[in-house]
């Protein structure tokens, strides 16, 4: 029987700029209760935020957030790979399948073609970009590359998710987009796929969409400029999507929840998180990768749970034969799924 794909390493990188939630709250103009409650309780104690100025203010147009989002998504892009392959004692040339992912931002040539430029990736890797499936399109990459060994054993694949949220920011007088801003922030993550090592096993994955909720998460562009669109009922529709997603996956292998020994759920926020572990009858103990990747970075949009799934894999806590469930959401409304077994 063919082994199954193992992650073999996982690197991430933020900007250097870190700024705390009053601080953000003032450069937005948020001097209301309301609004800088949204920042104030959000669980986040800091973000960080590809930002050139000295003195940032919220009146790019266009054109300069483009150019910030090309500049940030290569270089946060390229530190990440170069993390993830350093931690596995590999180059890039021996990566022989790239996936890329991004949702808060566009280039064409996609940024799988300027990494593989940027890091000198061979000429005959395969490639393919993953675009605009928002938080859960690290998933989505992660099962790209998955698929690939499947098909090609013995090769290597890199799934690599790129989140330049300060380039998407919209400032208006509407409860939502203060929200969306006072949660988001930049980031990137990388994970490699190979068949050795004695990192976890990529057991299966599971996707459910559900299309009656398609118009409350994703992004307008009013003026061409992204703007977030956060329903209130992401609060209800996610937990519960989320432990449709777990219990489908869970039955596929046989198993229940009391199985998992470590739950890698995306951080997208401190209500998602507070609803889906009640939901899904969890313990602090279990949700707090979660909690601590929200808490010190915010939500980087689809990079956020492989930041978590890092944070789960320093920890130490698996033992061989454990299982962990990996789960991230995003417009469509879709949920993602993996499952992990040491």
């Amino acid at each position: 029987m063919a082994l199954l794909p193992r992650i073999r390493a996982v690197g991430t990188a933020v900007p250097e700029r870190q700024f705390d939630q009053p601080t953000l709250a003032d450069l937005l103009g948020y001097r209301d209760s309301l609004r800088r409650g949204f920042f104030l309780r959000s669980g986040i104690d800091t973000r960080h935020l590809y930002v050139t100025a000295s003195d940032p203010r919220p009146d790019e147009d266009v054109d300069a957030l483009a150019a910030r989002f090309q500049e940030a998504s290569r270089s946060l892009g390229v530190t990440a790979v170069i993390a993830c392959l350093d931690r596995a004692g590999l180059t890039v040339g021996d990566v022989d399948f790239l996936a890329t992912t991004t949702c808060t931002g566009r280039l064409c040539p996609s940024l799988d073609a300027h990494l593989m430029r940027d890091l000198g990736f061979r000429p005959d890797a395969q490639r393919v970009h993953v675009g605009d499936t928002g938080c859960a399109s690290a998933m989505v990459a992660l099962q790209q590359a998955w698929n690939h060994i499947q098909a090609f054993p013995g090769h290597r694949a890199l799934a690599v998710s790129v989140e330049v949220c300060s380039a998407t920011y919209f400032v208006d007088d509407d409860a939502e987009t203060a929200v969306a801003n006072a949660i988001f922030a930049d980031g990137a993550a990388a994970v490699l796929l190979d068949q050795a090592g004695d990192g976890p096993a990529v057991v299966g994955h599971r996707t459910l969409i559900r299309s009656e909720y398609l118009d409350r998460m994703g992004f307008t562009f009013p003026g061409g400029r992204h703007r977030v669109r956060l329903s209130p009922d992401v609060r209800r529709i996610a937990p519960a999507m989320m432990e449709e997603l777990a219990d489908r996956l869970l039955k596929d292998h046989g198993l229940q929840r009391s199985d998992i020994g470590l739950w890698v759920l995306h951080s997208a926020g401190r209500r998602v998180i507070e609803h889906a572990q009640a939901t899904l009858g969890l313990t602090d103990h279990d949700v707090a990768f979660s909690r601590e990747v929200l808490r010190r970075y915010g939500n980087m949009s689809s990079a956020t749970v492989l930041f978590v799934l890092e944070e789960a894999l320093r920890s130490g806590r698996a033992r061989p034969g454990d299982h962990g469930l990996m789960m991230a959401l995003g417009p469509g409304f879709a949920a993602e799924g993996a499952l992990l077994r040491w």
